[in-house]
């Protein structure tokens, strides 16, 4: 038997039925949003538990003044909402609209103090991925049609062989057992001109190639797609500096030499390749907690950073310096910053349709005392988005 309330669907027998529904019916959709969010939070503790450090040292970039502000401003609208949820209850619907547009600004400011944070780690290159480590903004280093040839940088080729290459190829060229060859004393590399083992780079080597007689994947760009030309000519400058010509070194043996001469140049060509860097800078060699870490930049931001990068606003200035204590996986922070901080965004930005929505059937008159169901499930929808960055904020902005 169909119902005569206008508002009750005709599936529901009554409004009490139909509330009841539509509340259970949010409460089910919160509770995958707190299955949503609790595993970034679990994967959060994790990582930070692994990596204090990294936590201690990318807390400086993040303003707590700013983070307070939203967390003030998501309050204030959590209150504004539950007022509008009551006077739509009591039917004083040009109150209950007022109280809703302050909830819509109030979601505006939230946004709009975001995008000022966002935009300086924009600027400054503080975001999570491989554009953490893009250092070249010379755009004439990508014209093919120059018809002067790149002469590499031999300083800047080594910082960025520390960010890229070194997890293969190890510190000096000596090569990483199942990652990369040795360079140092590689034919390949010794034969050919600098121009060829440039394309060469930028192309990379799949493991099935027939020419590969390790069966190691070489990707493109050393698996760091940010790599310009310029930035490849460097590390092929650099590549160079760590050549070791046996034949050369044989050659300058004393004609007096003992019989165990092959044994002496055995040994000095083991002190030529050994490292400048002492031994002890082994821990400090890139690591990552990702899977396949040879396919992508893992370790200190490369010397060559932009000087906005390295000069990037402190609001601390004891802290400590970026160049010589940035921690590896320094992109890891932000990306898991902005995965947790942007996913909360995009809801608070639904939210802020949903305001619309009822501020519409406020005005059109679609809710009184008996029907307020959907003002409900929405200040339901919008209490949980303030829990979740209640626990946001303390998380990331207020790291001891």
């Amino acid at each position: 038997m169909s119902n005569t309330n206008e508002y009750v669907q005709h599936h529901f027998k009554n409004m009490q039925q139909q509330h009841d529904a539509a509340k259970l019916g949010i409460w089910l959709f919160l509770a995958t949003e707190i299955l949503l969010f609790g595993g970034l939070f679990a994967g959060y503790a994790v990582f930070r538990a692994n990596h204090p450090d990294l936590f201690a040292w990318g807390e400086q970039f993040l303003d707590e003044r700013l983070g307070a502000a939203n967390t003030a401003v998501l309050l204030v609208s959590s209150l504004t909402m539950a007022m509008a949820i009551t006077y739509v209850q009591r039917e004083r619907i040009r109150a209950a609209s007022i109280c809703l547009v302050v909830t819509f600004l109030c979601a505006t400011i939230f946004m709009a103090i975001k995008s000022v944070e966002y935009e300086h780690k924009f600027h400054d290159h503080l975001v999570g991925g491989l554009a953490f480590y893009d250092v070249e903004h010379d755009s004439s280093a990508n014209n093919e049609g120059s018809a002067v040839a790149l002469v590499g940088d031999v300083t800047k080729g080594k910082a960025l062989w520390n960010a890229t290459c070194r997890s293969c190829h190890g510190i000096s060229g000596e090569g990483v057992a199942g990652q990369g060859i040795a360079l140092n004393e590689s034919p390949f590399v010794i034969d050919n001109t600098d121009e060829f083992l440039v394309e060469f780079i930028k192309v990379g080597r799949t493991a099935a190639d027939p020419a590969s007689t390790t069966q190691l994947q070489m990707p493109p760009k050393g698996g760091n797609p940010m790599l310009k030309d310029v930035g490849i000519h460097d590390i092929v400058a650099y590549v160079r500096t760590l050549q070791i010509n046996k034949s050369s070194t044989i050659a300058e043996k004393p004609a007096d030499a003992s019989e165990d001469g092959e044994e002496s140049v055995d040994e000095e060509i083991a002190v030529i390749s050994q490292p400048d860097e002492p031994v002890e800078f082994l821990a400090d060699l890139p690591r990552s907690s990702m899977p396949h870490a040879m396919q992508a930049p893992s370790g200190l931001a490369p010397e060559g950073a932009s000087e906005s990068q390295r000069l990037a606003v402190n609001k601390r200035p004891q802290s400590p310096q970026l160049d010589e204590n940035r921690p590896a996986n320094a992109h890891l922070f932000f990306g898991l910053y902005f995965l947790m901080t942007g996913l909360h965004g995009i809801h608070v930005l639904v939210g802020m349709l949903i305001m619309l929505w009822l501020i519409y059937r406020l005005q059109r008159g679609d809710f009184n005392r008996n029907h307020y169901t959907a003002v409900e499930c929405s200040g339901l929808y919008w209490h949980i988005v303030d829990v979740i960055w209640i626990f946001l904020f303390p998380l990331w902005y207020l790291i001891v």
